[in-house]
């Protein structure tokens, strides 16, 4: 049975230790990144076959010049051209490990007021919250790769955050074994998508 370590290997959690741009994304580019091409390839066909069509992504950080990633990751998307501009579920692997997360950028204004107000006023994010008390808080470690700490806010508090304020963004999920089989992982992803079909719309 497949496992995330079959795709992304333990050991490359030190890459996002290598001093320098340049020496950084050397081996994000050409180790990394492919196997999250063929990781996002493949759970997008686990996923369509649960029911859910996603179009897999791989982070490309075009924009860097300067600052190396301490994390990279691919995300699982409703749209085939781009997946920032809409709610998505992601698979990372940064300095503190592998994790499974779901993610509404800033910059994706339409699916931020559209979950910020799901949050804030539908019951079913208060019941998928008491679901699952373990999620962890991405937003409190962004762009450092780490481990994130347990969620503190409430749906309703994570709701007037994302309609309140401009640069305000959603990324929650938990801390990913690379032992976890695929099946594994696509039941944690089927976790996530009352939150992406908030967002999204669907």
């Amino acid at each position: 049975m497949e496992k995330v370590k079959d795709y992304l290997d333990p050991a490359w959690t030190a890459v996002f230790d290598i001093e320098g741009f340049s020496e950084r994304m050397g081996p994000i580019r050409q180790t990394v990144r492919p196997a999250l091409v063929k990781l996002a390839e493949r759970l997008s066909e686990l996923m369509t076959e649960r029911g859910l069509p996603v179009f897999p992504h791989v982070a490309s950080h075009m924009r860097r010049r300067v600052n190396p990633p301490n994390e990279t990751w691919l995300a699982l998307g409703p749209a085939k051209r781009g997946y920032k501009a809409w709610g998505h579920m992601g698979v990372f692997i940064g300095k503190g490990g592998c994790s499974v997360r779901f993610v509404v950028k800033d910059e994706a204004e339409g699916p931020k007021k559209v979950l910020g107000r799901w949050f804030r006023e539908d019951p079913k994010a208060v019941a998928w919250f008491r679901s699952h008390k373990d999620v962890q808080d991405y937003d409190q470690v962004h762009g450092t790769g780490l481990a994130a700490p347990p969620l503190q806010k409430s749906p309703r508090e994570i709701g007037e955050r994302l309609l309140g304020l401009k640069t305000a963004g959603c990324d929650l999920g938990w801390i990913l074994d690379f032992e976890t089989t695929l099946e594994g992982l696509a039941v944690r992803l089927e976790s996530l998508v009352p939150l992406y079909r908030a967002a999204n719309g669907s």
